[in-house]
């Protein structure tokens, strides 16, 4: 194969192909012809609603870990002020990523 931008590009899309996952690592092209392979496997996603949107007077909603897209725990928070939940989100999500590094390691 020449290595010409419009090969490289249709290099990469067959490449790609059936890397369908969100956060997948994919093939790309960068400057100078150098080849990535990058993408997400862990995400995390959440939503949390302010006490005007449920039935009490506390910040309620779910954090979710996703690997290469699909769901694999789930955690629920309900805390009373806006502060409490940054604190208890924040230290959840700080200490799931150590027990992922020393596991990894």
């Amino acid at each position: 194969m020449e290595l010409n931008w419009d090969n490289a590009k249709l290099w990469q899309d067959k490449a790609n192909e059936k890397k369908e996952i969100f956060g997948e690592p994919k093939w790309a092209w960068d400057c100078n012809f150098k080849l990535d392979f990058d993408g997400a496997l862990l995400k995390i996603s959440s939503r949390f609603y302010p006490p005007h949107k449920n039935n009490g007077d506390y910040w309620e909603g779910t954090l979710c870990v996703l690997f290469l897209g699909k769901e694999i725990f789930i955690k629920s928070f309900k805390c009373d002020t806006l502060e409490q939940l940054q604190k208890e989100v924040e230290a959840f999500t700080k200490n799931y990523a150590d027990v992922i590094m020393f596991r990894i390691k």
